[in-house]
């Protein structure tokens, strides 16, 4: 019996490859670059309904590329050489958003591949645009400046652009934005103030977590609604809408090294980690855990281009397939490690719960009159 055990146990170490030892459950397939020389890719975003991802970054750069097979690209006239920083598709997926520098916002087409001024840079008061998020119905879309400003802003009928201040803010940069159906709220997060909440009458309450300097927040509506946040110190928190109460609850990365820089969402509903130097996790929300899902062991010795590297945009590709970009623009294709050549078995990353914090009663639900004041 001992004998055919150790049999086993000495098949199973010669048939492990490192992406079974190290964690993770994708791989690099392929890589290539987008250009010779570094464009400073800031982020992409894309659209179930759309085949373009709209990818961006320093100095005015974007380009359309195709969803399943980026090295089809279309380069888009350069609008601007101030640097975009955010971009969010309108939920109808015909066009999108992007906003940068000195109050910069562009509008997007996929209909001609369009790149063209959305609004005047004066009416954000020339401030530089962290984030952009359409609310879920796709009347108004939401920026945030890092001088701490937060608008709303909608096209108008002449071709020109409706841009309100929203109050409150206490002057803290707002990192992201991101926005849910139900309940029909958008999330904010900012360097200094916490976590804050946009109801349907655009009031923004904030519900804890102040004091950490979140990054990035991503939201999903499957299932049993949920925002994610994120800070570079590792801090994450949770969002929850029990009863129409938003409620935060925090948590700790205790078991990565990786400075966590921006989030994902998977076609699935994984929520991606996405941490420098390279490394991607998934947190599975409602106590489910994080776990490795590209670790740093398996990015460099793999190659690619990618170890060491930031990346920055992330989107599905087809099947199982995912699309990684660095912002020294690298792309990567990711595909599944397959059970015949590794176990692929996750690992599980350490958290230290900090409590729930942040409750109040908001009216998130209002049928209240939702008019342009």
């Amino acid at each position: 019996m001992i004998g055919r055990a150790l049999v086993l146990a000495l098949m199973l170490a010669t048939t492990t490859t490192v992406g079974g030892q190290t964690g993770s459950v994708m791989k690099i397939d392929h890589s290539f670059e987008l250009i010779d020389y570094d464009p400073g890719i800031e982020g992409s975003t894309h659209h179930s309904a759309s085949r373009w991802v709209l990818v961006i970054g320093a100095e005015g750069y974007a380009i359309a590329m195709d969803k399943e097979s980026p090295s089809t690209m279309i380069p888009l006239a350069k609008s601007t050489t101030e640097d975009l920083l955010d971009s969010d598709y309108h939920p109808g997926g015909n066009t999108a958003l992007a906003v940068g520098k000195n109050g910069t916002t562009l509008r997007y087409s996929n209909a001609d591949q369009s790149l063209e001024m959305a609004a005047q840079e004066q009416s954000f008061g020339f401030d530089t645009l962290l984030s952009v998020s359409w609310n879920a119905n796709g009347e108004w879309a939401y920026v945030g400046a890092e001088e701490g400003s937060l608008f709303r802003m909608r096209t108008t009928s002449d071709g020109g652009a409706e841009v309100l201040p929203i109050p409150g803010t206490g002057g803290s940069a707002i990192n992201a934005i991101d926005c849910l159906p139900d309940p029909f709220v958008c999330v904010v997060v900012s360097q200094d103030q916490g976590i804050g909440v946009i109801d349907r009458d655009h009031r923004l309450s904030w519900i804890g977590g102040s004091g950490k300097p979140w990054s990035d927040i991503i939201c999903r509506s499957g299932g049993t609604p949920v925002c994610i946040g994120i800070s570079m110190e590792r801090y994450l928190a949770e969002v929850s809408f029990d009863g129409g109460i938003p409620s935060v609850d925090q948590k700790q990365l205790t078991g990565t090294l990786g400075t966590p820089m921006s989030l994902g969402l998977t076609g699935l509903g994984e929520i991606l980690v996405v941490s420098t130097p390279a490394e991607i996790l998934e947190h599975r929300p409602h106590s489910g855990g994080t776990y490795t899902w590209l670790t740093r062991e398996d990015i460099n010795s793999q190659s690619f281009g990618i170890g060491g590297s930031t990346i920055t945009s992330q989107w599905d590709g087809s099947g199982e397939d995912h699309w990684i970009v660095t912002r020294d623009g690298t792309v990567a294709l990711l595909i599944p490690v397959q059970s015949g050549e590794a176990p692929g078995i996750a690992r599980l990353v350490t958290l230290l719960a900090l409590g729930t914090m942040g409750l109040m009663a908001l009216g998130i639900w209002s049928t209240r009159s939702r008019g342009a004041s």
